[in-house]
């Protein structure tokens, strides 16, 4: 009887052909993927700041000015997000996970908010509120857009250097069987959640002081959702529902943003 070992096993004539086959994905590999996929991500957030500008146009006010408040607003809330930090690191580092930061930082981003709306009003008084309201909130989320492209292009350059940072995030990932795409995808969608809420929660603001308190805590939720899910692991990150908390919230926040622009 003829010996065929060779015939008796399943084996990949492509080392690069995995059907029929989980194979898990090398590093290269895995480096390769987040590097195209961040390439495109890094693409795809400034369309997405210019489809948000287009998208506005309609409601444009008399002065594109209140645009400009939108962006010192956004980058008083940065300059606040990185104070906070940058204190809390070097002194109360137990405090980095503490819900109670993440709510102070929340109030203090509606107070900012709030002022920013009342500047606004006395400013250009004859304006549709509405209309402020939406161009102060894409103002203020081109600066956060600006900001995740900065991010993205930095952790792009980090993942194709080699070095400890680099080998430790994709020893990581693949320890965790996390894919570059969920990576690239549900960081996208972080983004599209940032920009409803942004453009809402300002909407909500001008058309009522009074519902800044509801959008601090639908902004509290957002930050909660992002603790829960930085206790997690990576793997549990993906495939968790917190994970599209963010997303969901600013959704939901544009939407009552509508129904409160269109509700007499």
């Amino acid at each position: 009887m003829t010996n065929t070992p060779a015939a008796a096993r399943p084996h990949c004539a492509d080392p690069h052909d995995h059907t029929g086959h989980d194979h898990p994905p090398t590093g290269a590999e895995l480096v390769r993927d987040l590097v195209k996929g961040l390439s495109i991500q890094a693409l795809l957030i400034p369309a997405l700041a210019l489809v948000m500008l287009i998208a506005i146009l309609p409601l444009a006010p008399t002065t594109p000015l209140p645009l400009l408040v939108g962006v010192v607003l956004g980058g008083v809330q940065l300059a606040l997000l990185v104070g906070t930090s940058v204190i809390v690191s070097r002194r109360l580092a137990q405090m980095a996970m503490n819900p109670g930061l993440a709510a102070v930082r929340s109030v203090l981003d509606e107070v900012l908010r709030v002022g920013a709306v009342l500047l606004a009003v006395l400013l250009w008084p004859a304006d549709v509120r509405t209309e402020l309201g939406v161009w102060i909130g894409a103002g203020c989320a081109l600066v956060w857009l600006i900001l995740a492209t900065a991010q993205t292009v930095a952790t792009r350059r980090r993942i194709a250097r080699p070095g400890d940072w680099s080998k430790e995030a994709i020893s990581t990932l693949l320890a965790h069987r996390v894919g570059a795409r969920d990576t690239v995808v549900m960081r996208l969608l972080d983004v599209v959640g940032m920009i409803a809420f942004q453009i809402g929660a300002t909407v909500l603001v001008i058309l009522s002081p009074i519902l800044a308190a509801g959008t601090a805590v639908l902004s509290l939720g957002s930050a909660l959702a992002t603790l829960v899910l930085q206790r997690r692991s990576p793997a549990e990150r993906s495939r968790s529902p917190w994970a599209y908390a963010p997303l969901l919230l600013g959704l939901l926040t544009l939407l009552l943003a509508v129904l409160a622009s269109v509700i007499p």
